[in-house]
């Protein structure tokens, strides 16, 4: 059997994210202070969650490095090769690319020699790993990823009478960098009249939809040109997809629970606030941008859906609890519990600990069978 600790999760203010979800989740005051985006459960050093041992609290990433015997599986290498997350989306997410791990090292290494600081907001690399992710829906979950065949876009195009498009379609050149590359007049006026058709198109029009509401949050911005040709994907809750590296992506609302490798390396083009670098964004996107695919996992009899990932080494698993009827799973290596909506409990030799809204537990060590009660969605992410 191996040995289980509570976790203390640090969450991450940024401005897409909701003053309600997460407030409402965790039993704090409801709208918070400021907005709540984003859960973290892991060891990434930039926020790590934080692990009651020997009864001190100790920072994940602390705790691996100085003993990852304990605290790591074997072949892990020496750091938790995941990172758990619930996201409370409120806002659209900037358009985003993940690297590659070569990527990612050659940019780190690049950024390190240049003397920009980790904090620094202009910088892309903050570590030198890659960010494949897998986003689970909680609630219902819009998301943007990869890019429209052309012929569906000359659709659009055609119905909501957009030039722009319909020029950058016939020239002979990948669309992306062609629309990204617009001067400031010509962004300025295809934002200008793709909105002006959007709000002149029937509003049940899921184009104009989507344009009037990334609009409303990121007025002018040029990257509602680059959403209008995206796929855009609706994930009902216990759905899934997978974004690989070199895939352009952004949430638009929703919440979710989303586990990553864990990296913090996003290189983004727009919708956003932060840091917007488009020449490395295009460095690292993928020539060819995979269509969605939505995973739909079945729910086994005991409630509980097993969700593919990137690596064969890594799990997640989603259980329903319904008051009065127990899940029963086994926990193995290095693995975390989290509560993603309403409340549980975990029992395991002869003792048991309360998750309650947003808490987790960490797992260590051998195999552990355990059992999860209560009411509401316990996810179970791990590394064997």
């Amino acid at each position: 059997m191996g040995e289980i600790f509570g976790m203390r999760n640090p969450v991450q203010h940024y401005a897409w994210g909701s003053r309600e979800v997460l407030a409402r989740l965790r039993g704090g005051p409801v709208p918070s202070p400021e907005p709540e985006a984003e859960l973290w459960v892991g060891a990434h050093p930039a926020a790590p969650s934080a692990v009651l041992v020997d009864g001190r609290e100790e920072p994940l990433d602390a705790l691996v490095g100085a003993d990852p015997g304990r605290f790591l599986p074997e072949g892990a290498g020496d750091r938790l090769p995941f990172l758990l997350k619930i996201l409370a989306i409120d806002a659209p997410l900037s358009l985003q690319v993940h690297p590659t791990p070569e990527q990612a090292r050659a940019g780190f290494e690049r950024e390190e020699r240049a003397g920009i600081p980790l904090e620094a907001p202009e910088r892309n690399y903050k570590d030198r790993s890659a960010k494949p992710e897998t986003v689970v829906a909680v609630s219902r979950t819009e998301v943007l990823t990869g890019l429209q065949p052309a012929d569906r876009l000359r659709a659009t195009a055609r119905r909501l009478d957009l030039d722009w498009l319909c020029r950058l379609l016939d020239a002979d050149r990948p669309l992306l960098p062609a629309v990204l590359g617009l001067d400031d007049d010509a962004a300025r006026t295809a934002v200008a009249a793709t909105l002006a058709a959007a709000r002149a198109a029937d509003p049940q029009d899921p184009v104009a939809r989507l344009v009037r509401h990334v609009h409303d949050r990121h007025p002018g911005d040029r990257g509602l040109l680059v959403a209008l040709c995206m796929h855009h994907v609706v994930l009902e809750p216990g759905q899934s997809l997978h974004t690989p590296a070199g895939q352009l992506h952004a949430y638009l609302s929703g919440t979710a629970v989303e586990v990553m490798a864990s990296s913090d390396n996003v290189l983004r083009a727009g919708l956003t606030g932060k840091h917007v670098d488009v020449a490395e964004l295009l460095a690292v996107l993928a020539p060819e941008q995979a269509a969605p695919e939505v995973v739909d996992p079945p729910t086994g009899p005991d409630g509980a859906r097993h969700y593919p990932l990137w690596d064969d080494r890594l799990e997640l698993t989603a259980h329903e609890l319904v008051p009065g009827r127990p899940a029963r799973a086994q926990l193995r290596g290095t693995a975390v519990v989290l509560t993603a909506a309403g409340t549980a409990a975990l029992r395991a030799g002869g003792r048991q600990w309360p998750l309650g809204g947003g808490q987790s537990l960490l797992h260590t060590g051998g195999p552990t069978p355990v059992e999860l009660s209560g009411e509401g969605t316990v996810f179970t992410a791990g590394c064997r």
